[in-house]
């Protein structure tokens, strides 16, 4: 391998930036003598790469394009002669989130680039399948547009070019598609945190969190890890608070970036107020993240959609457990590893127009009309636990002994230098 170089839309901060960002951290701890690129469309902080030692290059022609574009033919061309001056034959292409949708433009030069024999890596984080909008943008560009067959550009059967997914599920996915398995690679996600470990007292950390955000430092501390985003399912965090609202404080620690998600963010806000349930939202804005959870009885999340499910392994790092909503396609390569979960549960059933569903099936409207009656009727949520047995349980402790050992395992199979492994072994295979 002469170079390595790393493609993505943009370096916004985000999951796929922050795995791009270890990728290059562990490669370059792994073996300082490799050249490293990263090229991207938008980078408001090159930083972020150069201090791994990374070069970075941005060309805005690799962003997301814009459905307005109207000159399609010119915009391809420039995109070609950028990277026929830029790619060389030696050299490993690892392209994060090709196929997505975002810039079929850039899906479609990645191909041609393939088919000329460049070694390629398509790292999929996520699938243009399913999302509509974005199936139907590559439809329209490159098969509409270029005449091009849309499944040999986005999953071209030559022998340079593989792919690598986050999870089991999703490489069982690219198989059915009708790939080789010799040529989808399992690469989960590295976990890490940067803060080293401390003496300090988070007993008295935690009381003085508690005074900040005028909460009752007697309950338990619950803590939502992420954005407010619809596939994270804030309703149901929102219902259990406000059936446990006795037992802990609820928190949530950051709004959602993108302005589609803004709307419903603020409703939700709105909704608990006039409802009077006592969940704090954006605790994350003014208490570090790292000292939050680590001050947390509990991490929880009741998310419906995870590329990788980083939620289900970072807070462990930081000894607080992880409770709340398990997705079996994203922990089952988890448990495999090692790593127990002894409080989650599989799904909230509710009664709802004389049928037992799960909830977040249901529209945000529902949600909360639910979640009204909830608090107003007591034979209601009888019901909701009677059918929901796990709640009783939800926050019952978590065993240290166990808390330790998923620590340890995932110290040692989900590291930054196990993944600089695993990513020289695929670059390996790919130029054989």
């Amino acid at each position: 391998m002469n170079r390595l170089l790393i493609i993505h839309y943009h370096l916004n901060p985000g999951g796929v930036t922050r795995i791009i960002e270890s990728q290059v951290k562990s490669l370059k701890e792994f073996d300082p003598s490799l050249q490293i690129i990263v090229v991207t469309g938008h980078c408001e902080n090159p930083d972020i790469i150069r201090r791994h030692g990374a070069e970075i290059i941005i060309n805005s022609k690799l962003n997301y394009l814009s459905s307005k574009t109207s000159d399609l033919n010119s915009e391809y061309k420039t995109i070609m002669s950028f990277f026929s001056g830029l790619f060389q034959k030696e050299d490993i292409i690892h392209v994060h989130n090709l196929n997505l949708g975002k810039n079929p433009l850039l899906t479609l030069a990645i191909s041609e680039f393939a088919f000329k024999g460049f070694p390629i890596l398509n790292h999929a984080h996520d699938f243009a399948e399913d999302r509509s909008q974005n199936w139907q943008f590559l439809k329209d560009i490159i098969e509409r547009k270029f005449g091009k067959n849309l499944s040999s550009v986005l999953y071209p059967y030559l022998p340079n070019f593989k792919h690598a997914t986050l999870n089991s599920f999703d490489k069982r996915r690219l198989i059915d598609y009708g790939i080789p398995e010799e040529k989808v690679f399992l690469l989960p996600n590295p976990v890490s945190f940067s803060g080293s470990e401390t003496e300090l007292n988070y007993s008295d950390i935690r009381t003085k969190i508690c005074e900040q955000l005028k909460i009752d430092s007697g309950k338990k501390l619950v803590t939502y890890p992420v954005r407010v985003i619809r596939r994270k399912n804030i309703g149901e965090y929102i219902l259990l608070a406000s059936i446990l609202s006795e037992e802990a404080n609820w928190l949530v620690t950051q709004p959602p970036r993108n302005p589609a998600e803004i709307k419903p963010y603020e409703q939700w806000k709105n909704f608990c107020k006039m409802e009077t349930i006592q969940l704090i939202f954006e605790a994350g804005v003014s208490i570090d993240f790292e000292t939050l959870i680590r001050s947390s009885d509990f991490c929880f999340t009741t998310s419906v959609k995870e590329g990788f499910g980083m939620v289900y392994l970072e807070p462990w790092l930081l000894d607080t457990p992880v409770i709340g909503r398990d997705l079996h396609q994203i922990t089952e390569d988890i448990k495999q590893s090692g790593i127990e979960f002894p409080l989650l549960y599989n799904a909230m059933k509710i009664p709802f127009k004389n049928k037992l569903v799960d909830f977040p099936s249901l529209s945000m409207s529902d949600q909360q009309s639910f979640i009204s009656n909830l608090k107003r009727r007591e034979e209601l949520k009888n019901e909701v636990l009677n059918e929901n047995s796990f709640i009783e349980k939800l926050l019952n402790s978590v065993n240290k002994s166990i808390i330790d050992k998923n620590k340890s395992t995932i110290i040692q199979e989900y590291s930054l230098n196990h993944y600089a492994k695993q990513l020289q072994k695929i670059y390996q295979k790919l130029v054989k």
